[in-house]
């Protein structure tokens, strides 16, 4: 398997591809998190390629439409808890 790249970055939440599937994560702190909406906890790791290659579950690389989906979602509510907050 290849290594993970950065397709785009909105605040903490990244589009990653990797073998032509792509996933959400979120990077905070020099640590990235998966993103499993309603879910309970969630896996960590170091904010390095394999960290990113690990930190998502299998079942969550998905088409390019369906993370895409996912991140522009997180994006908007990213932006609306920015505006509220200030």
């Amino acid at each position: 398997m290849s290594t993970p790249t950065i397709v785009e970055e909105h605040g903490s939440f990244r589009l990653i591809a990797r073998d032509g599937r792509y996933a959400v994560i979120e990077q905070r702190n020099g640590e990235v998190f998966e993103v499993r909406p309603g879910e309970g906890p969630r896996r960590r790791e170091a904010d390095t390629p394999d960290g990113m290659a690990r930190v998502v579950a299998p079942e969550s690389w998905s088409g390019e439409a369906a993370a895409r989906g996912l991140f522009d979602s997180l994006k908007g509510r990213g932006d609306g808890l920015a505006r509220t907050i200030w």
